[in-house]
């Protein structure tokens, strides 16, 4: 069961409504990931811990390419969805947070969050992964983002802000480059970034809008969120059945020096 504490703590990220939606949403880039593992020199015999897991979007491009994984994710409902997604991998999956990962000193050498660094305490989880990775391991955030200059996403963001007139991504389209400097035990950060385009079928665009929790936060009521996907639905009603979505793949990665 999930730890109550945890949840009372960080209820506006509670991911349990969203996540039989979760799995909608695009891929990472092969191409970023293929970099990343280049960059980092990981490789079969390597422990790797992919925190703040989720449905298993990162595990699942990670076991691609024949990584060990330890899948961390704190959401029961995420969980089980992940644990069914990667079954008959070489994953393991456990409950735990960027902050207490559950893992032991120095047992990995490498630590991945897909979409979860900016719903951290970002110093303390810096610190925990310092805990848990080995000497010259790496640490490597990202996140997918949609180009916004794309019409229809430019329009969708329209519809947003008619209903959320002060609405932001806060933290998940921030450069984290400086908090991952100041707390000196990582090298200079290494950015990753590659543009793709993701076809979507257009009910499944729909579910992936339901599955966004800042958006879901920042509406503040369920009525309101519940509007939003409406004029989202009803926006691409008579737009043909597959949508091409611009994304970028965006990576911030640094070695752990101390």
């Amino acid at each position: 069961m999930e730890n109550n504490t945890f949840n009372k703590l960080n209820l506006k990220w509670n991911y349990t409504e969203h996540a039989k939606h979760y799995d909608k949403r695009a891929d990472y880039s092969s191409d970023a990931i293929s970099k990343l593992i280049q960059l980092t020199e990981v490789n079969e015999i390597s422990k790797i811990a992919d925190i703040g897991a989720g449905t298993g979007k990162l595990t699942k491009e990670l076991l691609k390419v024949n990584l060990n994984v330890k899948s961390i994710e704190p959401n029961d409902a995420m969980r089980e969805i992940g644990i069914i997604n990667t079954k008959g991998n070489s994953v393991t999956w456990s409950y735990g947070t960027g902050e207490k990962t559950g893992l032991d000193d120095n047992s990995v050498d490498a630590a991945f969050f897909g979409s979860s660094f900016n719903v951290v305490d970002q110093n303390v989880c810096l610190n925990e992964v310092c805990r848990i990775l080995k000497l010259n391991g790496w640490f490597a955030c990202m996140w997918n983002h949609r180009q916004l200059d794309d019409p229809i996403q430019k329009y969708i963001e329209n519809i947003i802000k008619s209903h959320i007139s002060d609405y932001s991504y806060g933290t998940r389209r921030q450069d984290p480059t400086k908090v991952i400097t100041e707390n000196n035990n990582f090298t200079t950060v290494k950015n990753i970034k590659k543009e793709f385009s993701w076809a979507m079928k257009k009910n499944d665009l729909i579910i992936a809008w339901k599955s966004h929790a800042t958006l879901r936060r920042q509406a503040k009521d369920k009525l309101t969120f519940e509007n939003i996907i409406e004029d989202i639905k009803s926006y691409l009603y008579n737009m043909k059945d597959i949508i091409e979505v611009p994304y970028s793949t965006n990576i911030f990665a640094s070695q752990k020096i101390k």
